[in-house]
């Protein structure tokens, strides 16, 4: 069986992912335009606020997939088309930072190399919001 829950608000305290430059961006307002941006090695870098957490975990246990891998991908408010990926700590979650307010699509697999998903979902991402989305494999 598999399962989604999607939750809205506070993410627990659990890392996840080191980070990365396509992690997480600075962070002021979500105005597309450039009175809106961060100046951001030497370019304008358009600021956000949006986080999206994804959990996996297995069906029986409710114990965390360590290492599995969350695929994100959808259009943001400005126009942007956004494809990032990120894999879960040991506590099975991944954090996706920085994101502009749009519709996400998220996809879970148990690993990297697994080609069929846990399961997919779509979130609308609103700003400022954090929403969590969980993943139940099994």
């Amino acid at each position: 069986m598999i399962a989604t829950a999607l939750l809205t608000g506070t993410a627990g305290g659990a890392l996840a992912h080191p980070g990365g430059p396509d992690d997480t961006i600075g962070q002021t307002t979500t105005s597309c335009e450039q009175g809106g941006e961060t100046l951001y090695d030497d370019r304008y870098t358009r600021a956000a606020v949006g986080q999206i957490d994804a959990v996996l975990v297995t069906a029986d246990t409710r114990a965390p997939i360590a290492g599995g891998k969350v695929v994100l991908i959808g259009v943001d408010a400005c126009g942007d088309s956004i494809h990032r990926h990120l894999f879960t700590g040991n506590s099975g979650q991944a954090s996706f930072r920085g994101l502009q307010p749009g519709r996400y699509q998220l996809t879970a697999y148990t690993s990297d190399s697994d080609v069929q998903p846990i399961t997919s979902t779509e979130v609308a991402l609103d700003t400022p919001s954090t929403k969590t989305v969980r993943f139940v494999a099994g």
